[in-house]
């Protein structure tokens, strides 16, 4: 199936993708419910396709990462959703990177689960080592684990359990995505019609700037491309701290990433 073309999102709704790269900007809030566009978000990732070579890559950016807000200063990366919603969080994205945005996702823990429900639970994801979180609520055995959609959720909030905390953790969202990728694609390939399943549950439980009719083009361009072809990524960083604020400090190695995804849209 050849891909279908993609136009730009309304991120930037005179831009055109080209050479076929397309960047979206994945958000995951702190709120309990609903997706509030002023909420401080525990992960931010900047997801890349690529539709000539068919491959993508996840760049993952830690919630705790000190960097320029535009038009609001310095600040961990999580304020800049709190303060000017989704358009800041872009901004943001695309000043520390000079990578321009397409579209942007957005959505927190009730939605996060009900999405996972709508799509049939069961995220096939292994696990190197047992996760035991009495703060999200993981009690997940090493081994693969096919993953409730409440297990989703402990899964992505765990980092009290993890030897790194919150870069493990930002590191991890990005496995999970991609287990989400391989769930898509076995879907489609045993039912394609199942691609309207995904779209209701990401119309109903998220918060986007995908027309429909586009939607539909990128998830069908997303079934197309394999979980092995996409680079999950955590972009460099530095533990320090700002006054009595611990933060991390995005190292200068992250420059060389951003201009390898900027120029392939994979990593």
């Amino acid at each position: 199936m050849a891909a279908a073309p993609i136009r730009g999102g309304r991120a930037h709704a005179e831009y055109q993708p080209k050479d076929g790269k397309i960047f979206v900007l994945i958000l995951g809030s702190d709120a309990r419910s609903g997706n509030p566009r002023h909420s401080r978000t525990d992960g931010v990732h900047l997801a890349g396709i690529n539709t000539k070579t068919m491959k993508g890559g996840i760049l993952n950016f830690p919630r705790d990462s000190w960097v320029n807000i535009p038009g609001s200063g310095s600040a961990r990366i999580n304020e800049a959703l709190n303060r000017g919603g989704p358009d800041l969080a872009v901004r943001t994205i695309e000043s520390l990177t000079g990578i321009q945005v397409d579209y942007w996702l957005l959505t927190a823990f009730e939605g996060f689960q009900k999405a996972i429900k709508d799509v049939g639970g069961k995220i096939p994801l292994p696990l190197k080592r047992g996760m035991y979180d009495s703060g999200s609520g993981a009690r997940l055995p090493r081994g693969t684990k096919t993953l409730s959609a409440e297990e989703s959720l402990a899964f992505v909030r765990s980092r009290k359990s993890l030897p790194g905390g919150d870069v493990d953790r930002t590191a991890n969202h990005g496995r999970f995505l991609i287990a989400l990728l391989r769930k898509l694609r076995g879907d489609i390939e045993r039912r394609p019609d199942r691609m309207f399943d995904w779209m209701q549950a990401a119309r109903k439980w998220t918060a986007l700037d995908i027309p429909p009719h586009e939607l539909f083009q990128l998830g069908v361009l997303t079934s197309q491309v394999k979980s092995q072809d996409v680079g999950n990524v955590t972009v460099p960083v530095r533990i320090g701290s700002v006054g009595s604020a611990s933060v991390v400090f995005v190292q200068p190695g992250a420059q060389a990433i951003y201009d390898r995804f900027k120029e392939k849209a994979s990593l």
